[in-house]
């Protein structure tokens, strides 16, 4: 299942995270949708989707059955969900890539026109590192 307010890779229950072999990597703290806290295990996983394989942090849940895919995920499969939701039409694709930002040098600007003004900076939601095996 998608979860778009999952901002992670991905969450499996425990029941499904160890018989395939995830090696527990440590505990993560995180905020639910209703504002509480938990700190949960998480595992370092790959997953193969549509040709591609990406390695990223896994929760391990061992209150629900429920497998969720989180924004993490579709970045690194660079895809996007596509909700019609009057057509009951909803689908997963690859996303295009984002166009370069415009050029903002003054020598790109015509003679008349005021000076592009930069916008500000916005935040980057952080993501775990991977550690490599020596």
């Amino acid at each position: 299942m998608v979860d778009t307010g999952f901002s992670g890779f991905l969450l499996l229950p425990i029941l499904d995270a160890f018989p395939i072999g995830l090696i527990l990597r440590g505990t993560i703290p995180i905020t639910l949708a209703d504002g509480s806290n938990q700190t949960k295990l998480t595992c370092l996983g790959k997953i193969h989707f549509d040709g591609i394989e990406e390695v990223g942090l896994i929760i391990i849940e061992w209150q629900s059955t429920d497998i969720l895919v989180g924004m993490d995920f579709l970045r690194k499969f660079k895809r996007k969900l596509i909700v019609d939701a009057p057509k009951g039409i909803i689908k997963l694709i690859k996303s295009n890539p984002a166009p370069p930002p415009p050029s903002l040098t003054p020598a790109a600007a015509p003679a008349n026109s005021p000076a592009p003004s930069a916008s500000p900076p916005t935040a980057a939601t952080p993501t775990p590192t991977t550690p490599t095996k020596p």
